[in-house]
């Protein structure tokens, strides 16, 4: 059986509790759940303290990041304590297996991100599957067999820098076109605006006519909304299945 603890502070901003609880309802109800919303303020201080250790247990054991350090709030403060951000444990058989927010390779990953990524999913495993793949085994894969992606595809450079960002990998077609790809487990709107920007600077660094650059999303997951408007934008997306079989 899966369960979700949602740990809130008096200060954990409504709109947030609000939209973690509206997921785990629709969570319980599709995927036969439980879940609790849990006050901060009401464990004991050894309550705390265990609460604490599984969230850096699961941390070493997940290899990501939980405690803040300037680039968003985790669960655990810079203080040690536990922060007012909105603490997502999933459990499964009484045994804590992932925590949100969390940082890996990193990209913040939030509560919100998480709960959506199971509600389109067809099942908790596969959601779960989905969530262990990281971005470096997608580009390990892709990197070393191109046509993964297209037949004729050349790989080129991983993390090429450029005036707004870096590029995960480009390619170059059977055309010689460019193809700039943006690599994401759960292909979000921000990479959409992200692969978009790439074009102009990569451009003027290297000289690349416009017309010869082609943009791409290489994902393991993406919904519907945002595959229509990736459509609009010209962004080609590839979604792969993944299994992680550590």
């Amino acid at each position: 059986m899966d369960t979700f603890r949602f740990y809130t502070r008096e200060d954990t901003p409504v709109d947030t509790i609000r939209q973690i609880v509206n997921s785990l309802e629709n969570i319980r109800d599709s995927h036969q759940c439980n879940f609790e919303v849990l006050a901060i303020e009401d464990l004991g201080d050894d309550e705390r303290e265990e609460l604490i250790e599984s969230i850096r247990v699961i941390s070493r054991k997940n290899a990501i990041g939980v405690v803040s350090k300037g680039r968003g709030s985790l669960p655990i403060s810079r203080k040690k304590n536990l922060s007012n951000v909105g603490i997502l444990i999933h459990s499964r058989d009484g045994k804590d297996i992932s925590v949100h927010p969390n940082v890996k390779n990193n990209k913040l990953t939030t509560a919100s991100q998480y709960l959506n990524l199971i509600l389109t999913s067809s099942s908790l495993e596969e959601a779960l599957d989905s969530n262990h793949i990281s971005e470096d085994d997608i580009s390990r894969m892709i990197t070393s067999l191109p046509e993964l992606i297209e037949t004729g595809l050349t790989f080129k450079e991983i993390e090429v820098e450029v005036d707004g960002g870096r590029i995960d990998a480009v390619f170059i077609d059977e055309q010689g076109k460019h193809f700039l790809i943006e690599i994401e487990i759960n292909a979000r709107d921000n990479a959409i605006g992200q692969v978009q920007r790439f074009k102009l600077p990569y451009s003027e660094k290297y000289g690349v006519d416009p017309e010869d650059i082609r943009l791409g999303i290489v994902c393991a997951s993406i919904d519907n909304s945002r595959m229509t408007a990736c459509r609009g934008a010209g962004i080609e997306v590839y979604c792969l299945c993944l299994k992680n079989m550590k």
